[in-house]
């Protein structure tokens, strides 16, 4: 896997099925100018809503809880309006142990690489929590794959979507914070580095890992999307399809209207020294600049690797590497951090 062909041919073919994916398509694009500050102080974020157990399984390996919760979102079908999660408790955990919350991609059938990592980190003492965003694996529609329907032409569904997400995830921090630890941290990937963000802008996170982050969504749409989607909803060359009459009118539309759940608009509650971005440096899903552009703005620590969107997730010691700062007691002022567990096994 070292050649860059080999690579861009991995993501070319995850670009197929994600051009594959249903779109909503029912609503017209209107102009409209939303203040990033504004809708996130009108979100649920800070006051979420109550997550309850619905079930609960003793395993070796210690015990798994199903989490479930009310959700606002678009969608009418059960998982539109219900919450699922998975928290897994360490066995023989320390009391300051923390939570990892993992959010997965857009469209994922299976979240296999989250379910690996969750693994590992409880090995080194870690409780983890693995989140379905909406549309997605058990809130997915009935009779569509997971992803369908998530995103669509209209800008304030996709700012709903995205919100949702976000509060959802929110919600699952307030409840580990209150029911096991006060020590809780995020690990997203593509969509979930995006949610990841977002919800390191509005509240406190003992640490963010977003590895090749969705954190421009007008670039990444314009420039980026998978060419089967662009047919479908208009988008070419010259054309902006539901978003403009050409290219520039649909990005500067894009950029008035989903301004808020781009990171770099939003001042990050947690602090800079909390938050790492990966940065693949071949990726042709959502891009190697964005990333870059979010991390110098918000003054993070960004990590470059020579891979594609999705082989990052494979790259030599990537797993090791993100899992040591997670786990790290991460003090501002210029202190050390200090390693909270044993190397991993």
């Amino acid at each position: 896997m070292g050649r860059p062909r080999a690579h861009r041919a991995i993501d070319a073919t995850v670009m197929w099925r994600l051009g594959a994916a249903h779109y909503d398509t029912s609503s017209t694009a209107a102009s409209e100018s939303v203040v990033p500050r504004q809708f996130w102080d009108d979100s649920a974020v800070r006051n979420p809503a109550a997550v309850s157990v619905a079930g609960s399984w003793q395993h070796r390996d210690g015990t798994e809880l199903r989490l479930e919760a009310p959700s606002a979102g678009p969608g009418g079908h059960p998982g539109a309006g219900k919450l699922i999660a998975t928290a897994r408790l360490a066995p023989r955990a320390a009391p300051d142990a923390p939570m990892v919350l993992i959010v997965h991609g857009y469209a994922v059938p299976i979240p296999f690489w989250d379910a690996l990592q969750a693994r590992s980190l409880r090995r080194r003492g870690a409780h983890t929590m693995l989140i379905d965003l909406p549309f997605h694996l058990r809130r997915r529609m009935p009779g569509r794959h997971s992803g369908d329907g998530f995103f669509g032409t209209d800008p304030a569904r996709i700012r709903a979507t995205v919100r949702q997400s976000v509060e959802d995830a929110a919600a699952l921090v307030a409840w580990a914070r209150r029911e096991v630890t006060p020590s809780v941290a995020v690990l997203g990937v593509s969509l979930g580095g995006l949610v990841a963000t977002l919800l390191a802008a509005e509240i406190e996170l003992d640490a963010a890992v977003a590895v090749a982050p969705f954190c421009d969504a007008p670039a990444t749409l314009i420039e980026r999307m998978p060419r089967n989607a662009r047919r479908r909803i208009g988008l070419s060359a010259t054309s902006g399809g539901a978003w403009g009459a050409d290219p520039a009118a649909a990005r500067a539309l894009l950029d008035e209207a989903l301004a808020p759940i781009v990171p770099r608009n939003l001042v990050p509650r947690t602090s800079p020294a909390r938050i790492t971005l990966v940065r693949p440096e071949l990726d042709m899903i959502v891009g190697p600049e964005p990333i870059a552009e979010l991390a110098a703005t918000w003054g993070t620590d960004l990590w470059d690797y020579p891979f594609g969107h999705i082989t990052v997730m494979n790259a030599p010691h990537i797993g090791s590497r993100i899992r040591d700062r997670l786990l790290e007691r991460r003090r501002d002022h210029g202190h050390e951090p200090a390693a909270l567990v044993p190397a991993a096994v």
